[in-house]
């Protein structure tokens, strides 16, 4: 008889580019997470044209891991386009996006899964941790949608105005709570919220990726949870707050615009509601 084929258990997506200075602390910490919790897996790395040292950090890793899938794409496709074809290849019953400089520490995904048991809501969709600096430092990554206004006062560091436009005091208090979309760093969820949400949306080259989707899980009546009880190490570059004007900041500005346009009506009715 043939080896017994274990279904997996949960299938990570993650993206490279350039990411020669995380990606072996990534790879590591989350092998070693869901090892130590005895969990099925698989991880899936899409590459998108990397030159420095991330092809070989990989494959060196992949070579004594062979839970480790490694999709070369030769050039930089963006966030979506590459993230859904790792979502398609997923066979996991539990999907987890991680941006490549993420560091997880262990015991984190056991939590992740026993949140969906504690939220206690047979409509949660996507449960997002808590995110941190690597000096300790709270990441305020779960906030209301980006409007034009927040997305000013953010440009324009007016913080006092941009919290009074886009955050939430439970998400600053580190407390569970609904909310209208977290950043992608950090995703986990049932994979059959796919299937009824379906992939990200590739008119997005880079963002807000993460607010178009979770603008679709609510609308399909799934909900958004922060759950701080989880923490992950995220060290976030915030490229575009840097240089606005740059290609990516550009982008990320063409990718506002088609957000607020495809979700115009569900943002006006889903905001005098929520």
């Amino acid at each position: 008889m043939g080896e017994e084929i274990k279904e997996i258990d949960i299938s990570v997506v993650s993206l490279t580019w350039n990411s020669e200075k995380d990606i072996e602390k990534f790879l590591k910490s989350i092998t070693k997470d869901l090892e130590t919790s005895n969990f099925f897996y698989e991880i899936i790395i899409i590459d998108n044209g990397s030159n420095d040292n991330t092809l070989k950090i990989i494959k060196e890793i992949q070579a004594i891991n062979d839970n480790i899938v490694l999709i070369e794409l030769g050039k930089n496709t963006g966030t979506t386009f590459s993230r859904n074809i790792g979502l398609k290849l997923a066979k996991g019953q539990y999907i987890y996006i991680l941006d490549s400089d993420t560091e997880i520490p262990v015991g984190t995904t056991v939590k992740l899964m026993q949140a969906f048991s504690e939220i206690q809501s047979n409509k949660t969709g996507i449960i997002c941790p808590q995110l941190v600096y690597p000096n300790g430092d709270f990441q305020e990554s779960a906030r209301r949608f980006p409007s034009f206004r927040s997305k000013l006062f953010r440009l324009l560091d007016l913080e006092e105005k941009r919290k009074k436009a886009e955050s939430y005091e439970k998400v600053l208090d580190k407390e569970l709570t609904v909310v209208n979309y977290a950043i992608s760093a950090a995703w986990f969820f049932k994979k059959e919220l796919l299937e009824v949400v379906g992939y990200l949306d590739e008119n997005i080259f880079y963002a807000p990726e993460d607010a178009e989707f979770c603008a679709r899980v609510w609308s399909k009546g799934y909900e958004v949870w922060y759950y701080p009880k989880a923490i992950i190490i995220h060290d976030c570059k915030r490229v575009t707050k840097k240089k606005p004007l740059s290609k990516l900041g550009i982008e990320h500005i063409k990718g506002l615009i088609y957000f607020w346009k495809k979700h115009k009506k569900f943002l006006k009715s889903f905001s005098e509601e929520f």
